[in-house]
């Protein structure tokens, strides 16, 4: 059975989507994996046939997902929060939780953090992980963002700088395949963090 990793913030422009592409592009050089999207109408569903190297499957529940002969499934979330997202939640092995160290996007967090919280009541070994994404270079907020996060108790598992080689490469074969060695590094430490968790 493939380990499910979600990514869900009830935000748009978070950067789920391009994270969700970076890190299946990434796992997929390690071990068979395949993205997902749960918004019929996301921008991951209308990269299924242009998109090189990777699986992207149609969203046919999580049942199937279970059974398809992948090691790791991202699913990429909708930026707003729907009736089934509590059984994906429940489905998963770690969901994170991508936001922008901004004002909006914190308020904004509040409410899907309470459902992985609701979704850990029920499945007890369910990890989760905060990324702050999309990081804008010398700026105070994100210190203060993260000490705001604190009181949720859930890690910060990695800080990814807002770069330009994220949407450059989106169909190329991600970020590894630019020559920008901090995104690279980022996207590593991420990987890193995830596997530690799994």
């Amino acid at each position: 059975m493939p380990k499910i990793i979600t990514l869900a913030h009830q935000k748009g422009g978070v950067g789920k989507s391009t994270l969700a592409l970076n890190l299946t592009y990434r796992f997929n050089k390690e071990v068979k994996t395949a993205l997902t999207d749960t918004d019929p109408q996301g921008s991951t569903m209308q990269l299924k046939d242009i998109a090189q190297g990777i699986d992207i499957l149609e969203y046919t529940g999580t049942k199937a997902l279970q059974t398809k002969p992948y090691d790791v499934i991202f699913i990429d979330t909708p930026p707003y929060l729907t009736e089934n997202i509590i059984p994906i939640f429940l489905a998963s092995d770690l969901v994170l939780i991508p936001t922008k160290a901004g004002v909006p996007d914190i308020m904004a967090i509040r409410a899907t953090i309470e459902l992985v919280r609701e979704a850990m009541q029920n499945k007890p070994n369910l990890k989760a992980g905060i990324v702050l994404n999309m990081i804008k270079p010398r700026t105070n907020i994100t210190e203060e963002v993260q000490e705001q996060l604190k009181e949720y108790n859930i890690p910060i598992i990695a800080k990814i700088q807002d770069r330009v080689v994220f949407n450059n490469t989106f169909l190329s074969g991600g970020i590894a395949t630019g020559s920008d060695q901090q995104a690279i590094q980022e996207l590593e430490q991420l990987t890193t963090e995830i596997l530690n968790l799994l």
